[in-house]
């Protein structure tokens, strides 16, 4: 299948700079570990993820990998769109669960999340991530709205092929492992939707804002006594985290 709705869908791109490009050139010439951006897209995420998501989905369907697949953290629906793109056109009877709060962040944050959030950030409505499935002609997927406490542990599908936590969050992202590994079928993909770590990849961008320690904190902590370990994925200014289920 094609791909190309990746960016049509969604402007994901930021806008082009000839005064950002040439001050790139300066800091580049005098050596400088610096680099100027345009302002973000009206988007999160970048078409870098949004590429890598659709390769995994595309992947655990073409390897027939058994589960459906998971979204913990769907925000306003874009990463969404994605996932439920890929099961129609593969003819796919898999069905996409996707979970939110739909009021953005928690209230009470964890040392291990830094100052990189705010409570309340983040928030997306319920109705606007409907509207923007349907605007693209999508159906839409099995919504739980809540607190990831409250409803992965009863929500979640028996098996999961693909999965994708964006929970920004030390406890969020948590949670999400706690009640989405055990379901992981041999072979599955997890992602992460922003994952950190420096000693395997620094971006060139050092003002960007989410860098989510709380995620690595958790992921180092809950796979301390696993087998499988969490990668970094290129995705553009940011990275993502993936791993198989072995």
């Amino acid at each position: 299948m094609h791909n190309t709705f990746i960016v049509e869908y969604f402007h994901w791109k930021r806008p082009k700079s000839l005064v950002v490009e040439y001050g790139n050139k300066v800091l580049g010439r005098l050596g400088l570990p610096l680099r100027l951006t345009t302002p973000e897209p009206p988007i999160m995420g970048s078409v870098e993820s949004r590429m890598n998501i659709f390769h995994f989905a595309n992947e655990v369907i073409a390897h027939d990998v058994p589960g459906d697949f998971v979204e913990v953290g769907c925000n306003a629906g874009f990463s969404s769109a994605i996932l439920q793109k890929v099961l129609r056109d593969q003819r796919s009877d898999r069905k996409l669960y996707c979970f939110d709060s739909f009021e953005g962040l928690p209230s009470a944050l964890d040392s291990k999340d830094g100052s990189a959030y705010e409570p309340g950030e983040m928030t997306a409505s319920r109705q606007g991530f409907e509207n923007n499935l349907r605007s693209v002609g999508l159906d839409l997927p099995v919504i739980h709205q809540g607190w990831f406490e409250d409803t992965l542990p009863k929500g979640l599908p028996g098996q999961i092929s693909f999965a994708l936590i964006d929970g920004d969050l030390y406890k969020s992202t948590m949670t999400a492992l706690q009640n989405v590994y055990p379901r992981l079928s041999k072979g599955a993909v997890c992602m992460f939707g922003v994952y950190w770590d420096d000693k395997v990849y620094r971006p060139p961008t050092r003002s960007i804002k989410y860098q989510s320690p709380g995620v690595k904190a958790a992921t180092d902590e809950f796979f301390a006594d696993k087998p499988e370990k969490v990668s970094v994925l290129y995705s553009g200014e940011y990275s993502n985290g993936y791993f198989y289920k072995l």
